[in-house]
């Protein structure tokens, strides 16, 4: 699995994960947004998961409203930019907190096992609107 961007950087994480994707087939892709609070979506951070057949990227936490402005309008961007491509499989996952800083730590298997436990599909829409705090 690679690993992309830097923790708690929206814009360097967010030209990384582009970077990283080329060569992903998108309609076949599935994302995963991982936080690690159950409905704290007003204040949440987000690390990203982008799989699609031998492609496993994964951003450290920079999106999301928990990065200030910068961080809601990388989140909104990316989300955007998938749709664009063709992506529909959205997921979110909650990973605890005493979990989630080793989650960047473990061995690319376990990581995608982890992630994939915790997922449910979700809405894209949720990460698009303005203002992150509308959406909780």
């Amino acid at each position: 699995m690679e690993i992309v961007g830097v923790r708690g950087a929206p814009q360097k994480t967010l030209l990384a994960l582009k970077e990283a994707l080329k060569g992903v087939d998108f309609p076949e892709a599935a994302v995963t947004y991982i936080t690690d609070w159950q409905d704290q979506r007003a204040s949440a951070r987000f690390a990203l998961l982008v799989r699609q057949g031998k492609h496993h990227i994964l951003s450290l936490d920079a999106f999301g409203p928990r990065f200030g402005a910068a961080g809601d309008a990388a989140l909104r961007e990316i989300t955007l930019w998938f749709i664009e491509r063709g992506v529909t499989d959205f997921k979110e996952a909650v990973v605890a907190p005493s979990e989630y800083a080793a989650l960047f730590e473990l061995d690319d298997e376990e990581a995608l096992k982890q992630v994939a436990a915790s997922a449910n599909p979700t809405d894209p829409m949720l990460y698009i609107k303005r203002e992150f705090t509308s959406r909780t």
